[in-house]
């Protein structure tokens, strides 16, 4: 992984090492201002709110079944809060704080378990299927920079991050068999590792407040990690600005607490045939064993990512068409390590010397589909902006309404 990312880092850079006028893919509105974004993201590959928003929620089984995609059931969710601050003196120099924690959590189950529960089977029977999951959240604090070198728009980002949850991914099996005697048997179980930030012990068995956990910087700096971000653009022809971007893992956050526990569940049928003279027994329960803790010593990074984007406005400032190609790899240089593309395409319209600005878009990010809708009103010493995003765990997903985002955001300055 460790060699995949410098050579992608080299091709990247390559592709710029030659003369350039300087870009301005995303220009300041104001010399300073402060403000904040707060975004939140939900997919899920099959239901929608109106399958569940009911009084009397009916579940048909061989629908499900049917309109299940081949990957199987999945949820993701994607929340972002961002507190910032920037300078913008000249293009030469900007110089820009930011703080905020960013969290992701991902289920799986697969698709095999749902054609069983539609389509039953046969007596003697035994087959497993797989329920995964993972989970993290990270605060980070960073710095940018951004001037002119040599023509070119250069933006440098170093940012500290201490990760404060993090679930590595997690399988559950689930066994289900059946017997001629008319016994079906189903299991599941999972052991299950949260790694944290501070001792979680006092907040979960003593009581569940905040007062209960060390959050001192004692506790939080030594298990800072570090990565560097950097975006170059410039100019390639008239109306057509274009950079790359990378995001590089330096130093590994820690984790130096552990949660484990064991999460279980079981349906125990004795009697199938019973149903047909009300003779049916069965038992079923679910549950989770004491959460166990101990010391540990886990490193995570937060992703890896490299990419192109550019900006174009064939007719002016007024329109403005946006994409951005690139590849992600959620905690790197480890056997956890998730690869995934990304990409976005948007186009913006701005009125009224960018008094009204709107954008329509699609993206895949953060292993999110979006088709996102948003306004923004600039009126210089305050701007508000809004966008409304249709999600999905696919592309199909995102327009059958099985998942919604939003983005406010508010900067203020001169």
């Amino acid at each position: 992984m460790k060699r995949f990312a410098r050579f992608s880092l080299i091709v990247l850079v390559s592709v710029f090492v030659i003369s350039g006028a300087f870009a301005d893919l995303y220009k300041p509105h104001r010399i300073f201002e402060i403000g904040f974004d707060n975004q939140l993201m939900f997919a899920n590959s099959s239901f929608g709110l109106k399958d569940i928003m009911q009084k009397k929620v009916e579940i048909d089984l061989e629908q499900i079944a049917s309109d299940m995609p081949k990957e199987g059931f999945k949820f993701n969710l994607n929340e972002r809060e961002l507190f910032l601050m920037n300078l913008n003196a000249s293009s030469r120099f900007r110089f820009g704080f930011y703080t905020g924690v960013e969290s992701y959590s991902n289920l799986s189950v697969s698709k095999d378990l749902f054609d069983m529960l539609s389509d039953g089977m046969a007596v003697g029977e035994s087959h497993s299927y797989d329920i995964s999951g993972c989970s993290d959240m990270f605060f980070d604090l960073g710095l940018s920079f951004q001037t002119i070198i040599m023509g070119y728009g250069v933006k440098f980002n170093p940012t500290f991050f201490i990760p404060l949850v993090y679930v590595p991914k997690t399988t559950a099996t689930a066994k289900v068999s059946s017997s001629p005697s008319g016994l079906i048997r189903a299991d599941a179980e999972a052991n299950v590792d949260i790694y944290t930030a501070v001792d979680m012990h006092d907040f979960m068995e003593i009581k569940k407040s905040a007062d209960n956990l060390d959050l001192s910087a004692g506790k939080l700096i030594p298990n800072t990690g570090f990565d560097f971000s950097f975006e170059i653009e410039r100019n390639w022809m008239h109306g057509l600005n274009a950079g790359l971007y990378a995001r590089i893992p330096v130093v590994a956050g820690k984790l130096k607490h552990k949660m484990s526990t064991r999460v279980w569940a079981y349906f125990y049928e004795t009697n199938a045939l019973g149903y047909l003279n009300d003779t049916e027994e069965h038992k079923k329960d679910h549950g989770r064993d004491d959460f166990t803790y101990s010391s540990a010593n886990y490193s995570v990074h937060r992703p890896l990512k490299l990419g192109l984007n550019a900006s174009y406005t064939p007719f002016g400032e007024w329109f403005k068409i946006q994409p951005a190609l690139g590849i992600a790899v959620r905690n790197p240089y480890s056997s956890d390590a998730i690869f995934y593309p990304e990409y976005a395409l948007d186009f913006r319209f701005a009125f009224l010397w960018q008094i009204f600005n709107f954008n329509i878009g699609t993206a895949y990010q953060n292993q999110i589909f979006q088709q996102r809708l948003g306004f923004a009103l600039n009126l210089r010493a305050v701007e508000i902006i809004t966008q409304a995003s249709l999600c999905g765990t696919n592309l199909k997903s995102c327009f059958s309404r099985y998942g919604y985002g939003a983005l406010v955001g508010l900067r203020i300055g001169f």
